[in-house]
């Protein structure tokens, strides 16, 4: 509220108010304008050899929020703490192993690439190549039988009885042969 007299100050409520306001609305703008390096991580450089074991190690690793893609591929803000992370482990001197017990441990065992090699995972490596071989089998003995039922003389291959003789089929043969002379 304004007085408009002279000897009459504004509203000191209204003042601290607006004042409160445009302080609130500053800080707001200065935490926007913040640059991201305050809140990205410091990259680790790695030599060449660690490099190539830290991608090999991130084509492993499953984005936990990504569906099917690896922390190699993802663009997520979790992803990128993950490679931190690797390279960290990395820097450290960890195993490929050690990683990816820490990363299971941290994640669960759904973040792993390919399913392990122990337990109930095991299975998901040896069905499949069972079922290829068993498959495989399969095809060659159907074939097989398909070649044997084709060769002449085979208790499965039909007679002429069955569908008649030349002699039986003449009338019918003939009237085709005029029915596609009338047509050309």
């Amino acid at each position: 509220m304004v007085v408009v007299s002279g000897s009459h100050p504004l509203n000191v409520h209204a003042n601290r108010r607006a004042l409160l306001t445009t302080l609130v609305l500053w800080f707001a703008i200065a935490l926007l304008t913040i640059p991201s390096a305050i809140h990205a991580q410091e990259y680790i450089e790695l030599t060449p050899e660690l490099d190539a074991r830290a991608a090999d190690l991130y084509a492993g690793i499953m984005c936990p929020i990504c569906n099917g893609q690896s922390i190699s591929q993802s663009h997520a803000a979790i992803a990128q703490t993950m490679r931190q992370m690797v390279r960290e482990r990395l820097a450290a001197g960890d195993t490929d192993k050690e990683i990816y017990d820490f990363m299971t441990d941290a994640f669960g065992r759904d973040i792993l690439a390919s399913p392990p090699t122990s337990g109930i995972g095991l299975a998901v490596w040896i069905v499949p190549p069972i079922a290829l071989i068993l498959g495989g089998f399969a095809v060659t003995l159907f074939v097989r039988r398909l070649r044997a039922s084709a060769k002449p003389g085979s208790a499965t291959q039909t007679s002429d009885a069955e569908y008649g003789t030349d002699d039986e089929l003449d009338p019918y043969l003939r009237l085709v042969d005029v029915e596609m002379e009338d047509r050309t």
